[in-house]
């Protein structure tokens, strides 16, 4: 029996968006990501992907729209806040990509390119880097976390 079986009650696509939001602003109030507004207002939610909410910035110059993924790792994915946040339980846990897409019903290659953004992200974090900078780091150094230091020092390059 999959794992996946006995935790889908932990993640829903209301408790994973509204984890999200949580973590994303905190104790900030929601701004626009273009322009950093404050004015900014509820606009619907997605078809595609259930409780993802949808705002809309009311500054006369931006009037762009937005949810709560803009701007992160999940941006512009095709799947739903749910399996990545299923995926990232999982690499907590150890579970190897082939085991993630097992459980996801998703395919190899999917899995490996997720377990690989996640891992990236939480080295970023670690290092205080944006993600797209670690992709200056050559491959050798970010799979080994004992060389944390070194890839510090190469990014201060």
């Amino acid at each position: 029996m999959s794992m996946v079986s006995h935790l889908h009650h932990f993640f829903h696509a209301e408790t994973c968006q509204s984890s999200i939001h949580t973590l994303r602003w905190k104790d900030r109030p929601l701004q626009c990501p273009r322009c950093q507004s404050l004015n900014v207002g509820p606009w619907g939610t997605y078809h595609a992907q259930p409780g993802l909410k949808r705002y809309r910035c009311k500054e006369q110059g931006c009037k762009r729209t937005c949810n709560d993924l803009t701007g992160t790792l999940l941006d512009g994915s095709k799947r739903s806040v749910m399996p990545w946040m299923l995926a990232t339980f999982l690499l907590c846990l150890s579970c190897s990509s082939r085991r993630i897409a097992r459980e996801l019903g998703v395919y190899m290659r999917t899995s490996y390119r997720w377990c690989w953004w996640l891992r990236n992200a939480a080295l970023s974090y670690e290092m205080g880097v944006p993600v797209q900078s670690m992709q200056k780091v050559p491959i050798s150094l970010r799979c080994k976390i004992k060389d944390l230091d070194e890839c510090i020092n190469h990014l201060s390059k």
